[in-house]
């Protein structure tokens, strides 16, 4: 059988904490590979600038083993900023396209499947689709947000008009690709009664990190709550801090961890003794959070269609054996009541949040381990990157 070489063209990679990235690596290893070449952007995410060793004049390539990864050069999300992120998406969208426009006259008919990472801008579809006819390949989008609702969620759009086009634009994109991979069953069955003749797939993140820690034991002296993620609009994350200090608990902490566009205003407003704000943590300051919880906090303000997207963190907090506290709706919601992987409340107030996180403190050392390996077992059954990508691979 011909070993396949596969173009993915994403806004994000590595050292860029994405789910790509261990999606990537995966496949490059396997024996139906031949290559694997990634189209990306200088790495800049969360940092503000370019990540050390990187700048705009390159590395524009490397190369491990069959793995080719081309970078191309953007403006840096300097700041939380909307014009900022404005900046990077359009020098992101602007150049590779002009890259994508001669990569893909140079190599018609050099690959055999081209996949388009969809995160926010989710309008890289448009470039992916445009490129893959010019290489004369199939190819699929991995649908990661949904537009306009991401983008009500996070900074608010009041115009029906343009909400009206960019909704337009968003399910005119998908139905250009030859395959739509979902990231969750909900999304995958919405999916498939709005495009009958779609060949859509669930295909899940895998997890960000492969670390391992241990569980957890009960420590009746002090119960910790952590939230890891972004600090924005699109994560409920006054009403998390409000519902807390509500319920009154204890001998309890918050641990807030991530960055975003409400990090300092809710940093300031909520100066409290039991709620610590970390900021944007990785690597051994992450597994170290990871490892001293009792419970992860799982946040989406679900608006309209993006209740139909599992946030990916539910891969790593289900990795790290911990029960969940969701404070969702949606999809989220429903696997986590599903898998009994922890707690969930019935609808986003603070009195009915701040009763849950009561009804957590009073569960007992063997109540969170069995909610724990609930939540592992889904993951050694559904998360893994080796199931990701065998799934993707007989797909294509």
């Amino acid at each position: 059988m011909k070993k396949k070489k596969i173009l993915i063209y994403s806004p994000y990679y590595n050292p860029e904490p994405f789910p790509i990235n261990s999606f990537v690596e995966e496949l490059s290893l396997r024996d139906k590979i031949d290559s694997v070449t990634i189209i990306t952007s200088i790495p800049n995410y969360r940092n503000y600038k370019f990540y050390t060793g990187y700048s705009l004049f390159g590395p524009y390539y490397e190369k491990l083993n069959n793995l080719n990864i081309i970078r191309l050069p953007v403006v840096p999300r300097f700041s939380n900023s909307k014009l900022a992120i404005f900046c990077f998406y359009i020098s992101f969208c602007i150049s590779s396209f002009i890259y994508l426009l001669f990569f893909s006259i140079l190599k018609r008919n050099k690959f055999d499947h081209m996949l388009t990472f969809c995160g926010s801008p989710v309008y890289v579809g448009y470039i992916g689709y445009i490129s893959s006819k010019i290489l004369k390949v199939s190819s699929s989008q991995w649908v990661q947000d949904i537009w306009p609702e991401a983008i009500e969620s996070t900074v608010g759009m009041k115009n029906k008009s343009i909400r009206s086009i960019i909704l337009f634009m968003q399910n005119y994109m998908w139905n250009l690709c030859d395959i739509l991979f979902s990231e969750s069953d909900a999304l995958t069955k919405y999916l498939k009664k709005k495009f009958l003749n779609k060949k859509v797939v669930t295909l899940y993140n895998p997890i960000r990190n492969e670390s391992q820690i241990n569980k957890k034991i009960l420590d009746n002296n002090l119960t910790i709550f952590s939230y890891i993620g972004n600090i924005g609009g699109a994560q409920n994350i006054e009403i998390i801090v409000k519902s807390f200090i509500e319920a009154q608990l204890p001998n309890s902490k918050l641990n807030m961890c991530g960055d975003g566009s409400l990090l300092n205003d809710l940093r300031s407003k909520y100066n409290n003794k039991n709620i610590e704000w970390f900021g944007w943590i990785t690597g051994s300051e992450l597994e170290k959070m990871y490892e001293i919880s009792d419970f992860y906090i799982l946040s989406l303000n679900s608006i309209g269609r993006q209740k139909l997207i599992i946030p990916s963190k539910v891969q790593s907090y289900f990795k790290n054996r911990r029960p969940l506290l969701c404070i969702s709706t949606g999809a989220a919601k429903d696997l986590v009541l599903k898998t009994n992987a922890g707690l969930a409340c019935s609808n986003l107030k603070v009195k009915d949040i701040a009763t849950v996180f009561k009804l957590a403190k009073k569960t007992n050392q063997i109540e969170r381990n069995i909610m724990a390996d609930n939540g592992y077992n889904y993951y050694i059954n559904n998360f893994t990157k080796t199931k990701i990508v065998d799934k993707f691979l007989s797909s294509i």
